[in-house]
């Protein structure tokens, strides 16, 4: 299995994601903190385990806190073809690898026991767009992992709260647990049809 590195580009757009999830906590007023990515912000049993590190735990008053890890994502597969959930034009869909995002990601909730989420902003290039993010808890995002010959996730947007950013829009997720049922439904069946290795090629979906 090929290790991705990380380059110039997501980089980039990685620090521009947090800047904009900062200012529009900061505008909406919304208290958190910022995580600190160094080798020295991360106990040695996190390491040992490979657990992720999320960029920020939110809290605000009266609600339980959790923790947000921000995303700078393409939307469109390798060839330049929007991503879309099991191949099916009408359902959009963010990217999630399972290796680098999701599994560390959980095991970090796992060990902490508090929430994760995850909030996906689009990248082009070494550019965001500004103008909305998509987020969800990792618990929903598990619902969607196949096989474990599958390196990548498809996320329906439809299962992510979309966020202004332009606007005073709080972050929550509203998702009833039914609509996410039936997506989970719909990867089921394809499994069932399709069996358990054609999902990754079929659907182009390859970081880039």
């Amino acid at each position: 299995m090929m290790v991705h590195t990380i380059t110039r580009e997501e980089e980039g757009a990685g620090a521009k994601a947090e800047h904009l999830f900062r200012d529009y906590c900061d505008r909406v007023g919304i208290t958190y903190l910022f995580v600190e990515q160094s080798s020295y912000s991360k106990s040695s049993k996190l390491v040992r385990e490979q657990a992720g590190r999320p960029d920020f735990l939110v809290l605000e008053p009266y609600k339980m806190p959790f923790f947000l890890d921000v995303k700078a994502r393409q939307f469109v597969r390798a060839d330049g073809k929007p991503t879309y959930f099991l191949g099916n034009p009408n359902f959009e869909a963010a990217r999630v690898s399972v290796l680098r995002d999701l599994l560390p990601l959980r095991k970090f909730q796992n060990f902490v026991g508090i929430p994760v989420w995850v909030a996906w902003f689009e990248r082009v290039g070494s550019e965001v767009r500004p103008g909305r993010m998509y987020v969800a808890p990792i618990n929903v995002l598990n619902n969607f992992r196949g096989p474990p010959s599958w390196e990548w996730l498809a996320i329906p947007l439809e299962c992510c709260t979309t966020i202004d950013l332009t606007s005073r829009q709080l972050l929550s997720y509203n998702i009833e647990e039914q609509h996410i049922h039936r997506f989970v439904e719909l990867l089921r069946k394809y499994i069932s049809e399709h069996g358990w290795k054609e999902q990754i090629h079929s659907e182009g979906i390859t970081e880039t």
